[in-house]
């Protein structure tokens, strides 16, 4: 396979979600992009129903290939394979979410089984510490700090729903996606330079 035609599917998968998700949701009447949730967007009886479910299931098909090219690139680098994996898993997760659009219950489980994913950064870190500049490993855990205060901010209206004014939900969960996404921009444009240098 060639590593130079798989790899871009990271930074292609990022640039599509965060500008697919700001455009959808803005063409959307009644939406808001600062209260809700992107899977509202496409949630059963949207106008956007299908193709938000077509977007959901590309951008997890592209993220399975960037866990398949980031697998393989390890391999050839004498690297552990195990970021690659997680997010493999992340596609899987995506693309299960974008299968089963909200409310259907399946759509909350995918939806949570991205934890996986969002635990690659720290995965980078450190499986591929020892072949990696400290640059990448410094930048791989404060994205995953970041993730992490994500997924608390996210989960919390479950637990207390007076941390933050729910108003502001939509841009809560944004944080947590557009974060992930940068990273994996990175991480794809990181991992080509690397083959290309």
């Amino acid at each position: 396979m060639n590593l130079q035609k798989i790899l871009p599917s990271g930074w292609v998968a990022s640039v599509l979600f965060v500008a697919g998700s700001l455009v959808l949701g803005s063409l959307l009447h009644d939406y808001s992009s600062v209260a809700q949730t992107v899977s509202e967007i496409g949630k059963e009886g949207s106008p956007f129903y299908l193709p938000w479910q077509i977007f959901s299931v590309s951008i997890g098909l592209l993220m399975i290939l960037f866990g398949i090219g980031i697998v393989i690139f390890s391999k050839q680098n004498k690297l552990p394979v195990i970021p690659g994996i997680f997010l493999l898993a992340y596609g899987v997760s995506q693309s299960g979410i974008g299968f089963f659009p909200a409310p259907h219950h399946l759509h909350n489980i995918f939806g949570l089984s991205m934890m996986i994913g969002y635990f690659s950064p720290v995965v980078f870190a450190l499986s591929w510490k020892s072949k990696v500049g400290k640059n990448f490993q410094n930048i791989s855990y404060l994205v995953f700090m970041l993730i992490m205060l994500g997924v608390a901010l996210n989960l919390s209206p479950a637990f207390d729903k007076t941390l933050y004014s729910l108003e502001y939900y939509g841009i809560v969960q944004r944080f947590l996606l557009f974060t992930f996404y940068l990273y994996v921009a990175y991480v794809s444009v990181k991992t080509i330079f690397h083959i290309s240098s």
